[in-house]
């Protein structure tokens, strides 16, 4: 997919309306805050299942379709990947949740791409849009109006995008919904996924073995903080397992970006 001219000029108004400036967001469309996922958890991930042809309003009949999920399109950045909760959404209103998961400071962007796949530019109309500079462990809410197109999302601090921080999100009237996954997860099962452990916290029988998958882009770890286990560097699709033979409270973190944390309870 591809951004024409007319849709980004589209674009361009639509942010318009609640953006002052293409780089200047207005305080209510880009607030950065503490990261509580935790508490977040179960309000980002419920979703009703609605008509694909209901507008943002709930108005019924017009072509304008978004995705029907609740909290925003969570998006994580990181030393040095970006992960996205779903790289196709459809049209319409979408509030963008970017979450610091590593140790430095990161900056979002958002560029609709030409018709040759080129990047629009500041000043003539096209779709440039950066939020502010954000540190470890906060959260930038962004909010937009998206018509179909593709469109390039990288942090634009120092040379990140170089080094691996650039991905591509297509905003389309066919991408599939996305719904809570409602299958229950398996106790002693931990993913390693948007730079953050999912469960953050366990309870376990002693002797249980806990496993811990890398489904990121980028390495992690899985470093205890009293020294009773370390994964080591987990590249992607790594895996790490540890039996917990001793009961007690296990706190752990992740040795490259710090502020991702966990904790098994083991009785």
């Amino acid at each position: 997919m591809s951004l024409a001219r007319t849709a980004r000029r589209t674009v361009a108004a639509a942010l318009v309306a609640t953006v002052p400036t293409a780089c200047s967001l207005a305080e209510d469309d880009a607030a950065v805050v503490p990261d509580r996922r935790a508490s977040e958890a179960a309000s980002t991930r419920t979703a009703g299942d609605r008509d694909p042809s209901s507008t943002a309003d709930g108005q019924t009949g017009s072509t304008r379709r978004m995705d029907p999920r609740e909290g925003g399109l969570e998006i994580g950045f990181g030393e040095f990947a970006i992960t996205l909760e779903a790289d196709e959404i459809r049209p319409g209103p979408v509030t963008f949740v970017i979450r610091n998961g590593g140790a430095l400071i990161h900056g979002f962007e958002i560029e609709g791409e030409d018709d040759d796949g080129d990047h629009s530019g500041p000043g003539n109309g096209e779709l440039k849009l950066e939020g502010p500079e954000f540190g470890p462990g906060n959260v930038v809410r962004i909010r937009a109006d998206l018509p179909p197109g593709t469109y390039e999302i990288e942090c634009f601090v120092a040379e990140h995008d170089d080094r691996g921080m650039r991905t591509t999100l297509v905003v389309t009237p066919d991408a599939p919904l996305v719904f809570e996954d409602t299958s229950p997860a398996a106790p002693d099962a931990v993913e390693i996924a948007d730079f953050a452990f999912a469960p953050d916290e366990v309870h376990v029988a002693s002797g249980t073995d806990v496993t811990w998958t890398n489904v990121d882009p980028a390495p992690h770890t899985v470093t205890d903080e009293g020294g009773a286990f370390d994964s080591g560097t987990l590249d992607p699709e790594g895996s790490f397992s540890f039996r917990f033979d001793r009961p007690g409270t296990y706190r752990y973190a992740c040795a490259i970006h710090p502020t991702m944390r966990g904790t098994v309870h083991v009785a």
